[in-house]
């Protein structure tokens, strides 16, 4: 799809995908997604893409995105070599959303984020816009019924609380 498409992309599809110049040449591997959460209930923006090249994990700005495609992303511009660096107030999706325990609104039901989808509104901005979250069963069973909800009926995912902790399991089975 390319920029202008209202179409959504899922974060665990993006994932590991190839990253190429316009030539088809390719650049490198999706590694995580930069966002920056808001204190009101606004689904959060997504600053980039952090994209491994050659061993090395770099920040790619979303405006040079030009298109996101089945199993590629494709850039228009020259990338920045520099190593990525997580700046105060930036979230990683995978690396810190997914696994993480929130609460589901309209029932007060804990769950757990197992993935995340996001779209581009009419700014050209992309926003993370709805969470697949599997609500959180008492008993023997680890996961319950999944159901994928807007980013605004799911709380616990603040500016300025405490990080939760993320399981290993979501984190190995992206990898």
């Amino acid at each position: 799809m390319t920029a202008g498409s209202s179409a959504r992309v899922y974060v665990s599809h993006l994932s590991g995908i190839g990253v190429f110049d316009p030539a088809g040449d390719t650049l490198g591997k999706v590694r995580d997604l930069v966002v920056v959460l808001r204190h009101d209930h606004e689904p959060p923006r997504v600053l980039g893409l952090v994209m491994e090249v050659q061993r090395r994990r770099i920040f790619l700005p979303m405006t040079r995105v030009t298109t996101i495609d089945v199993g590629q992303v494709v850039v228009n511009a020259r990338l920045d070599l520099r190593r990525f660096q997580q700046r105060p107030g930036e979230t990683l999706v995978i690396g810190e959303l997914l696994d993480r325990r929130v609460t589901i609104t309209a029932d007060a039901q804990p769950a757990t984020i197992v993935d995340a989808a996001i779209e581009q509104d009419r700014n050209r901005d992309w926003r993370v816009t709805r969470l697949h979250v599997s609500r959180v069963l008492r008993g023997f069973r680890r996961r319950g019924e999944a159901t994928t909800l807007p980013w605004s009926e799911v709380s616990g995912l603040s500016v300025g609380g405490p990080p939760e902790e993320q399981g290993v399991d979501s984190l190995l089975a992206i990898i």
